[in-house]
């Protein structure tokens, strides 16, 4: 499908992400992004919401990528933040930021640690930072139950052959190399961006240069067949030493401070000793022996939190929507928590308006707000022409239909 008529591409372009000196204006104020390099201290997430709670409007978010945000905070407010973060202990990326799997070096079914990899490679790249896409990206997945290998990027790492490292440019397989080389070999194709100037994405070098040309001028060995895919993080997962991981999933990405507050005083009485975020909107609870897991499965579940991956709602996509972003033409999560019960295994994507930040793949069903009302589209995205546009207090009836 093409893009949606009448639409200007420049304005579909997601500029900078936010951060937490940064951050960005939305509809309902400023919002922070973070990265936190090591998994938090039970602490550390109560003062997150504490700080959500006293600077933001209290929602504190975990995005597709495994990232967190404070939503709501004010040009009063704002300043300040990254040294209160810091002041918690968090550690934030300084240089380039790398994104890795979750639950690293405790997973007995990972391939690999990625830890190391994406620090060399977030350090060799730092000086690179200026001069590159604001969402330029390396991802770095090291197997095992949750993989990484859905999320957009540039340059994307993977267990490869033996001691090899299979290399992916913008999802493109491109080949293979030895792990002791990877680190180089990335920063070589970052530095070859950088020079096509501050907006150059991989996908736009690839389709230039070609997969097969870039393969020869970086020495990558022709590249083996993928591993599959891994779990969906809510549930519990068993860990090396004997604990579990509880994967927590957040409707819509969004979790309230005083819920997440009740959250973390639950998992303090069931021993967990640390909190991740994970790729997928979910907080992994990690520590607990698997009774008292359990037991925190229930207390989650009574918060109004997903705690099984066969939830529907762990296949609803949603962006924050009316009234929260200033792009969105539609009240994204309360249009999607109606539509829920007619899904019947589908994915949905409810996208404010075309740029589709919440779910950038293909959908089986993708509602995107439009001017005109609501854009219905089949099996793709939400910059594709929509099959109709019907009034939003339509929707329902329409899909009942429809989906009947």
């Amino acid at each position: 499908m093409s893009a949606i008529p009448g639409q200007d591409l420049a304005s579909l372009r997601r500029g900078a992400c936010p951060s937490l000196p940064e951050p960005m204006q939305t509809g309902d104020g400023l919002l922070a992004r973070l990265q936190p390099l090591a998994p938090l201290t039970l602490d550390q997430l109560a003062g997150l919401a504490r700080l959500a709670a006293d600077r933001g409007n209290g929602i504190i978010e975990v995005t597709a990528r495994g990232k967190l945000q404070l939503r709501g905070l004010s040009a009063q407010t704002a300043p300040g933040l990254a040294e209160a973060v810091a002041a918690l202990g968090i550690d934030v990326p300084q240089g380039f930021p790398v994104e890795v799997s979750a639950l690293a070096g405790l997973d007995p079914s990972m391939r690999f640690d990625p830890r190391p990899l994406a620090r060399a490679i977030g350090d060799g790249a730092a000086p690179l930072v200026p001069h590159l896409a604001p969402k330029a990206s390396v991802v770095v997945d090291g197997g095992g139950l949750f993989r990484l290998g859905g999320l957009k990027a540039d340059i994307g790492l993977t267990a490869g052959s033996g001691a090899a490292v299979r290399v992916a440019l913008a999802g493109k397989a491109c080949g293979e190399v030895d792990a002791k080389h990877a680190a180089a070999v990335v920063i070589a194709l970052l530095e070859r961006l950088a020079a096509r100037g501050d907006s150059a994405r991989m996908a736009e070098l690839v389709a230039v240069e070609g997969i097969a040309t870039l393969r020869a001028e970086f020495g990558l060995a022709p590249p083996l067949a993928a591993s599959g895919e891994g779990v969906d993080p809510v549930g519990l997962h068993p860990l090396s030493d004997g604990s579990v991981a509880l994967g927590i999933g957040l409707a819509f990405g969004q979790i309230r401070a005083v819920v997440l507050g009740e959250l973390v005083a639950a998992a303090g009485r069931a021993g967990v000793a640390r909190v991740e975020p994970a790729a997928g909107r979910a907080l992994l609870l990690v520590g607990p022996a698997p009774e008292a897991a359990a037991e925190l499965r229930e207390v989650a579940a009574g918060l109004g939190l997903l705690t099984d991956p066969k939830d529907p709602r762990r296949r609803v996509y949603a962006c924050a929507g009316q009234p929260a972003c200033a792009s969105a033409r539609l009240d994204t999560h309360a249009l999607a928590a109606t539509l829920v019960p007619l899904l019947d295994g589908r994915d949905l994507h409810v996208s404010g308006c075309p740029k589709g930040c919440a779910h950038p793949s293909k959908a089986a069903l993708t509602i995107v707000g439009l001017d005109e009302g609501a854009g219905l589209v089949v099996e793709g995205t939400p910059r594709d022409v929509p099959a109709r546009i019907v009034p939003p207090a339509q929707l329902r009836e329409t899909l009942q239909k429809d989906l009947a």
